[in-house]
């Protein structure tokens, strides 16, 4: 690729201080973009090492050309933007941004199965008490959470002998393992709603205020958790992601196969809020719930064998949610500037790894699209038309460990193409 000058002016601010900037009184220089941190996944090569370069080049006349990433690999194209000419001057101001914190809503299978007695007790008790040690430890106080049940309105009536019964001998108890409603409105209502500050405590006491009973209507319960979980993160500023823990397959109601509960995990994650549904089953047999975890942007389900340790093995399950779904979800900050509203076209992410000292321009998806993350990663916006967070691809995402991501407004967008 031949590199031509351009007249440009670019000060790199972080709050007030000064990092950096570019003589613009008759320079003619090459910017360059990409370095070293080489290798890292979803990011267009690097800062401070050798990794591929990205050189902004114009000519003489005309308009400027800006360069361009490829979803495929670093530096590859280049294109023509008629609002840039040659001699325009991009002033570039970055700002610190903070990841978004996150909020959990847990959806929990109290189904007659649940009281089947593992090591430690019954599933439902080592289930329970695991979750509630999850929500007790100190480093997880930041973490809003919520929690529903299903299934709901079951029928009490359950005696020995009667079909449907689950007893349980020497302690005189009997459990329906069916019924349950199979409606959606009572599951888009939670037992202990989301809230800020985080209020623990108060889902700590309503999960021991529950017990097995029932069949186990998972689709349903579901789409009214998404519903929920849904107008939660409409107006929370959030990362707000749901936890599904069951025990078997959906049985019971119509549509209610672990496709269709993939069905509805999908159609939460395509939605506005991009929601994701992580699975933990219990039982390690439970192969039919990896659908519903990739269908609903998590990989897999987490399996866990009952024939072990359950209290442990649950509570690694959910240390592994917990960092898998920190969001990358950065809040748009504050200009330092005058000019406060957000031209969402001149607006770029860059990122600093750890111990580097220079950043690389993480290019926006193709169209600002989600659906287009790929294995180029990337990031889009929440909302295109009045943004108010910038979201990394899943890729982009895991290939950060560690840096900062800072925002530059008053520059072109740097996009993949496709």
């Amino acid at each position: 690729m031949r590199h031509s000058p351009i007249r440009a002016c670019a000060l790199w601010l972080v709050g007030s201080v000064t990092l950096g900037g570019v003589d613009c009184s008759s320079a003619s220089t090459d910017r360059q973009l990409g370095g070293g941190a080489a290798g890292q996944a979803g990011l267009p090569g690097g800062a401070g090492g050798s990794g591929g370069s990205s050189p902004i080049s114009g000519g003489t006349a005309g308009p400027g050309p800006i360069v361009v990433l490829d979803a495929g690999g670093p530096s590859v194209g280049v294109v023509t933007d008629a609002g840039l000419g040659a001699d325009a001057a991009c002033s570039g101001e970055t700002q610190e941004s903070e990841r978004l914190p996150l909020d959990m809503y847990f959806l929990l299978d109290t189904s007659g199965s649940m009281g089947e007695q593992v090591q430690g007790g019954s599933k439902w008790q080592v289930v329970s008490q695991a979750l509630i040690g999850f929500l007790e430890d100190p480093a997880n106080a930041d973490i809003g959470v919520g929690v529903g049940y299903f299934p709901l309105n079951v029928p009490t009536n359950c005696m020995a002998g009667q079909d449907g019964c689950l007893c349980i001998p020497f302690i005189n108890l009997c459990i329906s393992l069916v019924g349950g409603a199979c409606n959606v409105p009572p599951y888009a209502m939670p037992s202990v709603p989301l809230a800020l500050p985080p209020n623990h405590a108060a889902v700590v006491a309503d999960i021991g205020m529950h017990g097995p009973g029932g069949g186990t209507p998972t689709r349903p319960a579901l789409e009214g958790a998404v519903q929920y979980a849904t107008s939660w993160a409409q107006s929370s500023a959030r990362k707000t992601v749901i936890v599904l823990a069951t025990d078997g397959d959906p049985t019971g109601c119509m549509q209610n196969t672990p496709q269709d509960v993939a069905n509805v995990a999908g159609s939460a994650l395509a939605g506005a809020q991009h929601l994701q549904t992580f699975v933990v089953g219990v039982g390690s047999s439970l192969t039919s719930l990896n659908l519903i975890a990739q269908a609903g942007g998590t990989g897999t389900a987490i399996l866990v064998d009952t024939g072990g340790n359950l209290g442990q093995a649950i509570g690694d399950a959910l240390r592994q949610i917990r960092g898998q779904a920190l969001p990358c979800d950065f809040a748009i900050p504050a200009r330092s500037s005058s000019q406060a509203v957000v031209d969402p076209h001149q607006v770029n992410v860059r990122y600093t790894p750890m111990g580097a000292a220079g950043s690389v321009i993480v290019p926006m998806t193709f169209n600002g699209d989600p659906a287009n993350c790929g294995a180029g990663g990337g990031w889009y916006y929440d909302n295109p038309t009045a943004p108010t967070t910038i979201k990394l691809c899943d890729t982009t995402c895991q290939s950060l460990m560690g840096g900062r991501i800072q925002v530059e407004f008053g520059c072109k967008t740097e996009t993949n193409v496709r």
